[in-house]
Parts: structure tokens; sequence; C-alpha cells
């Protein structure tokens, strides 16, 4: 792993200037932060309305079976040639003068970046066809519910559908328009939850019994219906933005001597696919297991604690991911570039920056974490039981995954900078390292299912050492790529600590003396204590936190960074 971790040559294109891209990157994460708020709220409501309309079951199948199959194709379709497409420069030429004829069509820049992003559509197109007919092969005993098999044409359909909105999608995050894609996130999330909410109750009053003949199809037209609305509006919103036609983002030119594609780019997304297969294994392992093995009954189990357990890691960790995967891959193109292209104090102050970032962000982290191990293991499991009527399975698995929270959320950011800065071979060898950790995630939840009779929380305790693993790898990586760089700056004040320590014993100690009361009673009583010892925690991060408020404020600012000499 430490092999050319001290190298600073490389072939990648041009750089960008790092603290442009840092603002730009934090300043949009607060419409990523908003838009996956208003995600989050709206799919809590919808599902609220679907399980009691189309139960359980059908949830579960939705949510796992489906879900899985969506996410393979788009994920292993676009996600290498998204990340390839980060470690170049995006805005070269973007200011030179054109003529009246040039402004009609892609610079050739632009041009290189809609190239690369047709290539997701057609590998989506081969892979969404694969796919079906390996679920419909492999599928019998879901395949008796109701419009089974069309709902998963329907899925494949939507699938294709959203990848045709990668060359807007990149061309869009080249210019950093943040806000844009919250917009269309957003009417896309809303035509999504609507589509399943009417197809739900149109098979609710086409029936006279209890069964929702389109309980599954409810489902896939809500897909259908999100795809065809991402694509509308990224083209209505970049028909604005571009200064030709938004047709022209699909038709590939040649515009340079590479063909067209470049050969930096197309070797390096093909080692992103190879990276990206294995971090689907990763991050769906659960998800294969689930809908290899389990029951439609624990597979609604299951989505009912990802989704609402997840809350924090969409709302909070995956837009600070997405920003800090945006500078670091800046910071990558600093420390490869040629020194001719930048100078050396350049490069050491972008260095610095991504730094700054990541001790930010670790802090911020720990901080999270704090709260998650301890009023969400404490707390969620009583809410979750309160809301759903004392459903123990559910609240079991809920205090476990609030746990993993933590992993996942430090995790994340840590390998957002290990990918954006590691060299083509270093890539190559993290990739080796991912699937080591893939086999010992899958023995493990094999074992937990099995062996021990874990159910769900067996599965998001395999996931813990699985992320655990991967910190551990990254610590060793980000140690050697910084001359002087230590964990320990990350570390919350020790009053924080106390503070919430002391939350943790006083809870468990008042569960005890509260628990002759009635159920409800005792819930609420519970509630109310939690939200008492959570506000004087975050009184104590007030007090003894401001470096790092300052840090955050000057983070969302785009004006973190550290001096050099």
């Amino acid at each position: 792993m430490s092999q050319d971790c001290s190298k600073r040559n490389g072939n990648i294109d041009k750089v960008v200037d790092a603290q442009p891209a840092s603002q730009g990157a934090f300043a949009g994460a607060q419409y990523l932060m908003g838009l996956q708020i208003f995600v989050r709220l709206a799919t809590f409501i919808m599902n609220i309305l679907v399980i009691y309309i189309a139960g359980r079951k059908a949830f579960g199948v939705a949510s796992i079976r489906f879900e899985l199959l969506l996410s393979t194709v788009l994920f292993l379709s676009r996600e290498g040639m998204r990340n390839a497409l980060l470690r170049v420069d995006t805005t070269s030429g973007a200011d030179k003068p054109a003529s009246n004829y040039a402004r009609k069509r892609p610079s050739g820049q632009e041009q290189r970046i809609i190239n690369a992003a047709l290539v997701p559509i057609a590998a989506g197109m081969l892979l969404a066809g694969c796919l079906y007919w390996i679920y419909v092969g492999g599928s019998a005993p879901m395949s008796e519910a109701s419009y089974y098999r069309p709902s998963l044409a329907i899925y494949i359909l939507a699938a294709w559908i959203e990848l045709c909105v990668e060359p807007l999608y990149v061309l869009s995050r080249a210019r950093v328009l943040f806000k844009l894609q919250a917009k269309c996130e957003a009417v896309a999330v809303s035509c999504r939850c609507i589509g399943v909410v009417v197809t739900l109750l149109l098979g609710y009053y086409l029936t006279t019994d209890q069964t929702n003949p389109l309980r599954l199809l409810a489902f896939a037209m809500g897909q259908l219906a999100y795809a065809l609305a991402i694509l509308i509006s990224y083209a209505w919103h970049m028909s604005n933005e571009l200064d030709y036609s938004v047709w022209q983002c699909y038709i590939p030119h040649k515009r340079d001597t590479d063909g067209y594609i470049s050969n930096a780019i197309g070797s390096l997304a093909v080692t992103f696919v190879g990276q990206s297969l294995v971090k689907h294994l990763l991050t769906q392992g659960d998800s294969m297991v689930m809908a290899r093995f389990a029951t439609a009954d624990e597979m609604g189990t299951f989505a009912l604690v990802s989704n609402y357990g997840s809350i924090p890691a969409r709302v909070l960790f995956l837009p600070l991911e997405e920003a800090s995967r945006a500078v670091f891959s800046k910071t990558a193109a600093a420390a490869t570039a040629d020194k001719s292209s930048i100078s050396s104090k350049d490069a050491r102050v972008q260095i610095n920056n991504a730094r700054s970032v990541l001790i930010t962000l670790g802090k911020l982290q720990f901080l999270l974490g704090l709260f998650l191990i301890v009023f969400g293991t404490l707390y969620a499991p009583i809410l979750a039981a309160l809301v759903r009527h004392n459903d123990v399975a559910v609240s079991q698995a809920l205090a476990v995954y609030c746990a993993y929270l933590p992993f996942m959320g430090f995790n994340g950011f840590l390998e957002a900078f290990v990918h954006s800065v590691a060299t083509k071979s270093q890539l190559i060898f993290i990739n080796i390292w991912m699937a080591v950790f893939t086999v010992v995630y899958m023995l493990a939840a094999i074992e937990a299912l099995y062996r021990f009779k874990l159910g769900s929380a067996g599965i998001i305790g395999a996931n813990m050492l699985n992320m655990a693993l991967r910190i551990i790898y990254c610590k060793i990586y980000i140690s050697k790529w910084f001359a002087n760089f230590s964990f320990r700056e990350m570390l919350p004040h020790p009053a924080v600590v106390g503070m919430c320590a002391s939350a943790g014993v006083i809870s468990i100690a008042m569960r005890t003396a509260l628990s002759h009361l009635p159920s409800t009673t005792f819930q609420l009583s519970m509630l109310a204590l939690g939200g008492g010892l959570g506000v004087a925690a975050l009184a104590s991060i007030w007090i003894y936190e401001q470096s790092l408020i300052h840090s955050v404020r000057a983070l969302r600012a785009g004006t973190l960074h550290t001096k050099t000499d």
C-alpha cells in the first residue's frame, strides 16, 4: 500500500485551483444537505402510506430486490466514469472568446466530458438486459406476486432513462451547479412519491378484498416517474446554462488526437470501474444477502431499519463526502501535476488545505458519532417502539444500526480522500484490499445469519466489521501520504466526551427506574429525558468546541486554509 505514496508525478490532466473548488464544493454542499432533508422527509411520509396500503412484504421486496437491481445498473454503469471525470480539469478554455458558430457546439474540453458520459448509457443498456434475465430466472418464489415481471421490466427501463441524464449531470457538476442538482432531484423525488401513492390508491380502489394487485407495480411506476422527471428537469435547466442546444450533449465528436475519449480518462475510468464493483459489493452486500436468503417479511423489517436509520447518513454524511471528494480530487491534481504547470508553493497550499478539511471533517464525525452511539442506540428504539407499536424486531435492529452509522460516516470521507489522491497503481492495490474486506464481510454475515441466528442485526454487525477494516486501511494510507499528520487532532474536547458519557449513564439508570410505568408513559418520559440531555450535550459542544464551529463555518464559506512557508 505504501508504494508510490511519496511520489508526486503523473500524467493526469491540468490542475485547477483548489481554493475555488473548495468554495464551490462546500458552499454548494448546503444545497445537497437541503435536498437530502427533503428526500428523507418525503420518503419517510411515503413509506408510512406505502406500508399501510401495500403491507410490509411488498415494501420489503421493492426496497431490497428492486432497489438492488436499480442500484447495480446505475452504480456499475456510471460511477467509474464519474470518478474519472472528477480527476481532470473541466474548466480549461471556458472563458476563451468563441465565434458564433463555436458557441453552438460544446468546447473541446466539454466535448471530452460528453463523449465520456455517453459510455454509461450504452453500458447500462447491456447490463440492465443481463440483470433482468438473471432476476427472472432466479426469482420463482417472488414471481407469484402480482405484476412482478412487468415491475422488473419497468425498473430496467427507468434505470436506463436515468442513465441518459449523465451528460447533463457531469456538465452541471463540472460547473459546480449544486443548486441546479438540488432542484432537479427535488422535482424527481416528488414525482416518485406521487407515482407510488397514486398507483397504490388506484389498486386499492380496484379490488374488493384486502389484497392490492398493484402493490409492486406502484414502486416501478414511481421509479419511472422519477427517471422521466429528472431527465426533463436537467434538460430544462441546462438549456438555460449552456450556450448550445441540449441535444448536442448526446452527439459524440472527435476533438483531439486522443479520439473520442482521452487515454488518461479511459484508463482511469477502467480502474475506477473495478473499484466500483468492489465498492458495490461492500455497500450492497447486505441487500444481496437479504435478497438471496431472507423472506419477504424479513426484507420488510430490514428495509424499515435501513431507510429510517440511514437518515443521518443521507442528510449529513453523503453531501459532505461528495463535496470533500471534489476538493480532494483537485488536491490530487496539484500533487501529481508537472512542476511547469503549478508552483511547489501552490501545491503545498492545496495539500495543506486538504489536511485542514480532513481534520475538520474528522472532528465533526467524531461528535456525530458520539451523539449517535449515546442517543441513537438508547432512544431510537424507544421512538421506534412508540411509532411501530412495540415492534421488537425493528427496535433491536435500529439500535444496532445507530451504532453502525458512525463507522459509515467516518469511513466515507476517509475513503473519499484515499480514492481521490491515489495513483493508478495504488488504486489497483486498494481494490485488492477491498476485495479481501468483501470476503471477510460475507463470511461474517453468513455466520451471523446461520450460526448465531442474529437476523438483520447480524447483517448490520458484519457491516460494522467491514467499515472498521476499511477505516484502519485508510488511516494507514493517510498517515503515510502526509508528511506530518495526527489523527488525535480529530478527537473531541474531553469535556464533551464526558458530557455524552454522563448522558448515557443517566439514561440507562432512568430506564431502570421508570420501567414500572405503563408502556406509553415510559416511552414519552424517556424521550423527554433524552431531549433534555441532548440539549445539555449540545451546550457543551457550543462551549468547548468553538474552534470546530469556526472551522465548519470557514469550510462552508470556502475560506478554510492553512499557512505555508
